[in-house]
């Protein structure tokens, strides 16, 4: 591994590490350009903080905010990092194909000035636009000077990126910004995720992020002030909001704490943060889920976590596993329109999963056919734990935990 105070200090920038065609430059690159966007993605928050102080803030009248159709939130930032990463850092680059979480549907493309000050039928304030143009600059010259040249083009060929702009879009509009994070995972021809960032743009007092690539011997991280490192006592984390009554079933059988926090890439950095500080089992995190995530939340998190030693898995195959060998199944990081870990009869259809062609969704309904759900949703849960716990007697203890939760609750699946 790199040592992260000196090869990948985003403090101290000068150029990516790695060999040309590799995908730690890659990652390296890719982290750099996430540090050129953090003062556009701080501008926007500001500017949701604001909002907030208002009496309407709750109903997103914001002008840099809306509601989805499935009622999750979307803002500008969502937009414009997911724009600036497809459309400037990766222009010049052959990818196998780059799947992000906002698909554009107004019809800009950013092919003109002006197209670039309208996200998603919002318009960009007139304050905010010198901010838009500069950091649109400054990853052009990013680009062109490290992913243009030397024969970069056609390395990455094989790659699938997938991109969350903005993980965490609740947390973020709604003044709990510092547990959003920007994700960016790439997987191989296969659809394994083999590479990944996560950049934490408003944690205090500066920046923190991870990235990795197990296959090269990657991985950089900085946790800031490591807060959840130096405590003791483990815990599982959790969302914010509400739990499954299987998770609730969980947290008893594992006999520890529930610890909220928002955004699939903070709870990996968070646990990965007390794992790569070398805790014990009984003072170690973990995140496991039944329900609420998609392929953009994961890819990045599962290359970080594999990197330092942890894993992240379906939960599905635990829940069904009948011996005493976890196997890992893994999800399947490909472009396709159709569910490529689909398994019928299994999950729950949500107004989150669900295609927008359902209409009539029924409480508790199940999902029997692929052409029902979201080609990207992961409908088999997770299973996200640190090297600590990937022994043999770790992972026996994680699955007799789950399988007694499920034979209590059973896992959502949605």
């Amino acid at each position: 591994m790199h040592n992260p105070n000196t090869s990948n200090n985003l403090d101290n920038w000068s150029a990516p590490t790695g060999e040309y065609g590799s995908i730690e430059r890659l990652c390296s690159i890719s982290l750099r350009a996430c540090q050129l966007l953090n003062p556009l993605i701080s501008a926007i928050y500001e500017q949701l903080l604001e909002s907030l102080k208002s009496s309407d803030s709750s109903s997103f009248s914001s002008t840099v905010q809306k509601e989805k159709k499935d009622n999750s939130a979307f803002t500008i930032a969502d937009g414009l990092v997911q724009r600036l990463l497809i459309q400037v850092l990766y222009k010049s680059v052959s990818f196998k194909d780059i799947v992000g979480e906002e698909d554009e549907t107004d019809g800009n493309k950013g092919e003109e000035d002006d197209s670039w000050y309208k996200v998603e039928g919002l318009d960009v304030p007139v304050d905010l636009r010198p901010l838009v143009d500069s950091t649109r600059s400054d990853i052009q010259s990013l680009a062109q000077e490290y992913l243009s040249t030397n024969g970069d083009k056609n390395c990455y060929e094989h790659l699938t990126v997938f991109i969350d702009p903005i993980d965490g879009t609740r947390e973020f509009s709604t003044g709990q910004g510092h547990h959003s994070t920007v994700c960016i995972g790439f997987a191989n021809e296969h659809g394994k995720a083999v590479g990944g960032v996560v950049y934490r743009p408003l944690s205090t007092p500066k920046p923190t992020y991870v990235a990795g690539v197990k296959s090269e011997g990657f991985g950089v991280y900085d946790f800031g002030e490591a807060a959840y490192s130096k405590k003791k006592g483990g815990g599982l984390l959790t969302t914010n909001g509400s739990i499954s009554p299987f998770v609730e079933s969980l947290i008893d059988e594992l006999d520890v704490p529930r610890i909220r926090n928002g955004g699939a890439g903070n709870k990996m950095m968070i646990m990965l943060e007390k794992s790569v500080a070398g805790c014990s089992i009984d003072d170690s995190l973990f995140y496991i889920q039944d329900r609420g995530v998609s392929r953009w939340d994961t890819c990045a998190a599962e290359a970080c976590l594999e990197a330092f030693g942890g894993k992240l898995t379906k939960m599905q195959q635990v829940v069904d596993s009948e011996d005493d060998e976890p196997k890992d199944e893994h999800y399947t990081y490909l472009a396709s329109q159709t569910n490529l870990d689909f398994m019928p009869g299994k999950a729950n259809l949500t107004k989150y999963n669900c295609r927008s062609s359902i209409k009539d969704l029924q409480p508790n309904q199940i999902v029997t056919n692929v052409d029902q759900v979201k080609p990207y949703s992961n409908l088999c849960g997770l299973v996200a734990v640190g090297k600590e716990w990937c022994t043999a007697e770790g992972e026996m203890q994680i699955q007799k935990a789950i399988q007694r939760a499920a034979a209590k609750n059973p896992p959502s699946f949605d």
